[in-house]
């Protein structure tokens, strides 16, 4: 080191001179005009069209947010001159309840309000750990706040002091009517979930966490402290006190609710919310509560056989590739193929050659021999490590599967499932489908299914008014069938199987806006002929056409896309100067108003089947949603009148220009109900 500085210390020099801040330099600008002003509103519609989920909350805490959102208004609560300063920082005063006799008298003077506001704690991710405790409000006007701990909290007295609390408004809660339930408690009280509602009002901010909710409603914010400040990862200690944060959000809550009610009653779904998605969190914290039985030794059963399956096609690989590699690792596959083997690549990505599934599909008769069991040996991985060993970690110490159910995640309204992620149990495999065998309703039950059949052809048919559409529900004849003949102008009993399938292929393609590329890609033919079966079945259906162009002209005039039941979806991207972006927006406007409307109809059968279900006092329970479909642990001796709710609700759920058409099926174990 010596030696370098000795050979170049002209150059260090120098370079040591050159590294010295100069602070006599001529500037005559206004340091303070040089600072940045983006357009927030412009930026917002960027960053939600790129999906980059956390970046405006971000940017808003370095630009500020000037703006004015029409449909979200900002409304400060009469508390505004006690819980902040002139930040607007919520800062509760906490007044904790140490001990039952303290928590039973502070339930009682807050009953008395005409409504309570309530933050829920939890050790670590709400309803996946243990809760730590709940914040309610005594007087927002002196922003004072109880903390009652779980100790406290699940008290028999306190859990009923809890239940008599009238109109109570919170975020997120779901995981705590679930808690409760497994408490004794059945909280029917909650009229105002912020999540809930923020979520209807503009599905694409993807986040709802409090502190985004609170800033996108109000000129309020909470103050963050410890990691969070700092920007560092909070690893969960359990030694951190939440009980100032938690008590800051129920304040939080009560100075959201008014200007979101207003929000849900300017944008006219105040209905939607009150009758349908505020029920609905009951019902998914029933589900998820209830959960699914399994029956371990059948699942355990299908994974050794998918290990036996896995470790004979590792052996092939490895023979025909002559030596042992990692089959899951790309990099040593990529040597294999085309380094040794020399096959020709296909597409290339920032590491190598790609080895995906299309890739192997367009590369596979230069060695099938090896790249057949290859695409066999993924198939039976994903399928034992996601499905098979995935499901085992999952069944709980009551020998149920307790799946969580998300009412905030898609945009078009549907609902998802993960922890695990029931709704994509496979069903297009025989391997696949042997995992509904291990499904099982408890003993003395049965499972009945019922599933909607061709919901999204039907809100079609509905939404675009079309005749021919129309006459093939109406008459009950097979619609796919149906459409066959007019697309391809032969009789319907005419019709071969290849041509109804390609209409069927068309028809479920437009409902999630699929285009010529698309359809190309699904019947494995050219853009050119996809491109000409798309028009044909337009000239034949030419309402269907006709809706989804106005559709998108009418989604990028608003803006957002809007249902039956007043659902909207906002879409920036047809406002988007990139045009691949634009042309996802079109298919997204055309995709949406049938998904979101197939989506209401669903809840809406769901809320009216538990509904029903309580009505008639029954034990039967539902215990599972997929997609349209739902599962019913059914008491033998309720069996009928099951069947009946179930049907009733499900086809009365909507009043459609076509009849909504139920399946359903009994069976021992969620395979057999199916068929």
């Amino acid at each position: 080191l010596k030696q370098g500085l000795l050979e170049s210390r002209e150059r260090v020099l120098r370079n040591a001179q050159l590294m010295i801040l100069r602070r006599d330099a001529p500037v005559t600008i206004d340091i303070t005009q040089t600072a940045p002003r983006p357009r927030m509103g412009e930026l917002k519609i960027m960053f939600e069209t790129l999906e980059f989920k956390s970046m405006f909350t971000r940017a808003k805490t370095v630009f500020g947010d000037n703006q004015s959102v029409e449909t979200n208004p900002v409304v400060k609560s009469a508390s505004a001159g006690t819980v902040g300063d002139s930040s607007d920082c919520i800062a509760a005063k906490v007044e904790r309840c140490e001990n039952v006799q303290s928590a039973v008298a502070v339930l009682a003077k807050i009953a008395k309000n005409e409504c309570a506001d309530m933050g829920v704690g939890w050790v670590g991710e709400p309803g996946r750990s243990a809760l730590d405790g709940i914040a309610i409000v005594i007087d927002a006007s002196a922003s004072v706040v109880a903390w009652i701990g779980v100790d406290v909290l699940q008290d028999k007295s306190v859990l009923n002091g809890l239940s008599a609390l009238p109109k109570i408004r919170a975020h997120h809660t779901k995981p705590l009517l679930r808690w409760l339930m497994d408490h004794g408690v059945d909280l029917r009280s909650i009229t105002l979930d912020t999540t809930i509602a923020a979520y209807l009002l503009d599905p694409s901010d993807n986040k709802f966490d409090i502190q985004q909710v609170l800033e996108r409603y109000t000129n309020f914010t909470i103050q963050i402290g410890g990691a969070e400040e700092s920007g560092q990862l909070d690893f969960g200690s359990t030694n951190a006190d939440n009980s100032q944060r938690i008590c800051d959000e129920a304040l939080a809550v009560g100075l959201i609710a008014t200007p979101i009610l207003m929000a849900l009653d300017k944008q006219g779904v105040s209905k939607l919310y009150s009758e349908v998605e505020m029920p609905l969190v009951r019902v998914l914290a029933r589900m998820e509560r209830d959960g699914i039985a399994v029956d371990v030794k059948q699942l355990s059963a299908i994974n050794e056989n998918l290990k036996a399956h896995v470790a004979r096609l590792t052996t092939i690989l490895h023979e025909l590739a002559g030596r042992p590699f990692n089959i899951n690792s790309p990099t040593q596959l990529r040597e294999i193929l085309f380094e040794e083997k020399k096959l020709a690549p296909g597409k290339k990505t920032k590491t190598g050659f790609s080895t995906d599934a299309a890739t192997l599909e367009k590369i596979r008769d230069q060695w099938p021999e090896f790249i057949d069991p290859l695409l066999e040996y993924r198939e039976f991985e994903k399928l034992r490590s996601t499905y098979g060993q995935g499901l085992l970690d999952s069944v709980g110490a009551d020998g149920r599967i307790h799946a969580t159910f998300n009412q905030t995640v898609a945009r078009t309204g549907r609902l998802s499932s993960d922890q695990p992620n029931l709704h994509n149990i496979p069903v297009r495999s025989d391997e696949g489908k042997v995992f509904r065998t291990a499904f099982i309703p408890a003993k003395g039950c049965e499972f009945l299914v019922a599933d909607y059949n061709q919901i999204e052809l039907r809100c079609i048919a509905h939404l675009a008014n079309d005749p021919g559409l129309i006459d093939a529900f109406t008459r009950g004849i097979d619609v796919h069938s149906a459409t066959a003949s007019r697309l391809f102008n032969v009789k319907e009993s005419d019709v071969s199987s290849e041509q109804r399938s390609q209409s069927k292929m068309v028809s479920y393609g437009l409902a999630y806006g699929m285009e010529a590329y698309g359809l190309s890609q699904r019947l494995s033919v050219g853009v050119g002929e996809a491109s000409g079966i798309l028009d044909a079945y337009f000239v034949a259906f030419p309402n269907v056409k006709q809706y989804m162009d106005e559709t998108v002209e009418q989604a990028r005039k608003r803006g957002y896309t809007e249902t039956l039941f007043g659902r909207r979806r906002p879409i920036p991207e047809l406002n988007s100067s990139n045009f691949r972006i634009r042309q996802a927006g079109e298919r997204q406007a055309m995709n949406a108003g049938i998904q979101g409307l197939a989506a209401d109809i669903f809840k809406i059968a769901l809320v009216r089947i538990c509904d029903a279900f309580e009505a008639a006092n029954l034990k039967s329970r539902v215990i599972l949603q997929v997609h349209d479909e739902v599962i019913i642990e059914a008491v033998v001796s309720e069996k009928s009148v099951v069947e009946e709710i179930v049907l009733t609700q499900m086809k009365q759920a909507a009043s459609l220009k076509v009849p909504l058409e139920v399946h359903s099926a009994w069976g021992t174990s969620w395979a057999s109900a199916k068929g």
